[in-house]
């Protein structure tokens, strides 16, 4: 039997990590948000910390506004399996392959507790024939109680991710997943650096670099291991507005990378929101999976998830 390697977002909330927000902070500071951390430096940078603020300040508004827009996504991943060896004249023999193309609504919902958001992939097409216990399982995950509200939000992302491909256990393929860096309950474990600047139509741009500092990390790994965050945002230096996103995400036996790129929505009033999402996988036994998402047709859409919940 094969193993499969994981990659699990075990914290998609909003506060789903206020045992650890006990942090300690300076008082001294004038920073709202708690203390910067800066890679390879001894104090807190002003300009860093201005950035970090106004991206914090439109992330905490993007969650609250973003909550109940739904997307169209097209999405196609695909396994390439590790070479086949040489063939007679010595040249590589090219692996198996395998593809998917998934059709889906995704949408952030509130989760039970109302305490935190996730991001929830109701497929209704797999190459292209129609599920067909969508409506039933829909109901399942949104009108029947579970055991307990974590218990819900377990079985929406898995929801989410069975239709996924490949031997990468996986429910990080979302494309709001990096925004959680910047959760105020997440924020204090992450460093951050500037990196490059640049102009997009005249409006500044600048690198925003990122590293997760702790044991208890957003993704785990297989057997629940630690897997730290890295990767960087471009957002815009006034505003603090995300205009693209990546995660890199490695273990022992693979290495994960998520891009994102964003663009304003007329349909939702300018919002700025995922247009594209591509990922790749790079397994240790030479299996890559790869995928690339679009999203359209965004509009607005009222889910609760708590009503019927059991306490």
């Amino acid at each position: 039997m094969t193993a499969r390697a994981a990659l699990l977002f075990g914290l998609v909330s909003l506060s789903s990590l206020s045992s650890l927000s006990g942090v300690s902070s300076s008082s001294s500071s004038s920073n709202r948000w708690g203390p910067v951390s800066v890679v390879e430096a001894q104090a807190p940078d002003a300009a860093l910390e201005e950035v970090v603020d106004r991206v914090t300040d439109y992330v905490t508004a993007y969650t609250r506004d973003f909550v109940g827009v739904v997307a169209e996504e097209t999405y196609r991943q695909e396994v390439r399996f590790r070479s086949g060896g040489n063939d007679l004249r010595g040249f590589p023999i090219e692996g198996q392959r395998q593809s998917r193309t998934l059709k889906s609504d995704v949408l952030l919902v509130r989760a039970p507790a109302g305490d935190r958001w996730l991001q929830f992939r109701d497929v209704y097409d797999v190459d292209g024939k129609p599920v067909r216990d969508r409506e039933e399982r829909l109901a399942k995950l949104f009108l029947t109680p579970s055991a307990s509200a974590q218990q819900q939000v377990d079985d929406i992302k898995s929801a989410s991710a069975r239709y996924n491909i490949g031997s990468v256990n996986r429910n990080i393929n979302i494309p709001v997943l990096a925004l959680s860096v910047f959760d105020v309950s997440n924020r204090p474990w992450f460093a951050f650096a500037l990196g490059k600047r640049s102009e997009r139509n005249n409006v500044p741009l600048v690198e925003l670099e990122y590293r997760e500092q702790r044991s208890d990390t957003m993704i785990r790994g297989r057997d629940e291991r630690g897997t730290p965050a890295a990767g960087k945002f471009i957002v815009e230096r006034t505003t603090g507005r995300i205009v693209s996103s990546e995660l890199h995400a490695d273990t022992d036996t693979l290495k994960a990378e998520i891009d994102v790129a964003y663009d304003a929505e007329p349909a939702v009033a300018g919002l700025f929101v995922p247009r594209e999402m591509r990922e790749k996988y790079e397994l240790k036994d030479g299996t890559t999976i790869t995928g690339r998402a679009s999203y359209a047709k965004f509009r607005r859409y009222q889910v609760k998830v708590d009503e019927t919940l059991k306490k």
